[in-house]
């Protein structure tokens, strides 16, 4: 029987073409892998972070659920904000914080309708080894006034059924929800929410945390969907 190490530094090459792309393409990968090992990997042991999130009409880049729910969209300088308000729109419906991330360079250039609410991160790349430095330039403030419509649709009908304990698994999603509002108040749909994204996403995270010291930054997220060792891949 093989037995693979996930301890394995990757091969020279995977490394040498990881250390080009981190120092010279600033583009979401990079940024993203930034911002778990400086922003989000420090905090709460506790904290799950989820990449690319399906919520509304959009699909947020990373967000994190513990006691606290908060989303973090990622505009680089590659990037334009065209897309943003939509996107913003759909994060305060569902989450209890939002934050802009983007360049040193571009936060004050942030359009006129990004609320005063919404928290705003910068990034700056050091020069001298490409590594990636981050700065809260707004604290979110706590949003109140979520959709408790929107949150529920987010789960998956299973998922509501074993939540909210629905015996009758050949109701339409549509009822599902209906019913999941008729006998929830917002708080309990919220806490609902958060609880779904623990259980479905839990075991993708600690498993990343496990493997992520062998894993190269622009594989972040292959890594986080797959859980393959990385002694495989490399």
């Amino acid at each position: 029987m093989t037995v693979f190490s996930i301890s394995s530094p990757p091969a020279p090459r995977a490394g040498i073409i990881n250390d080009i792309v981190l120092r010279y393409y600033p583009n979401e990968a990079t940024i993203k892998a930034g911002f778990i090992d400086r922003v989000l990997v420090p905090q709460s042991p506790r904290t799950i972070s989820i990449f690319e999130l399906p919520i509304g009409k959009s699909r947020v880049d990373m967000c994190k659920v513990n006691g606290h729910s908060a989303a973090y969209e990622i505009k680089t300088d590659l990037d334009t904000f065209d897309r943003l308000e939509g996107q913003l729109r759909d994060y305060f419906d569902v989450f209890e914080s939002v934050y802009v991330v983007t360049s040193e360079r571009r936060w004050h250039e942030l359009p006129d309708y990004v609320p005063e609410g919404c928290g705003i991160y910068s990034y700056r790349q050091d020069p001298s080894d490409g590594t990636y430095h981050f700065q809260t330039r707004r604290k979110a403030a706590k949003c109140t006034d979520l959709d408790a419509e929107k949150q529920l649709r987010a789960i998956p009908k299973h998922g509501l059924c074993a939540i909210f304990n629905i015996k009758d698994t050949h109701m339409s999603k549509t009822a599902v929800i209906e019913a999941c509002l008729a006998e929830s108040t917002p708080q309990k749909v919220n806490l609902a929410f958060k609880t779904y994204l623990k259980q479905r996403y839990g075991s993708h995270w600690k498993r990343f945390r496990e493997i992520e010291p062998s894993v190269l930054g622009i594989d972040y997220e292959w890594f986080y969907r797959n859980g393959l060792d990385p002694s495989i891949v490399y």
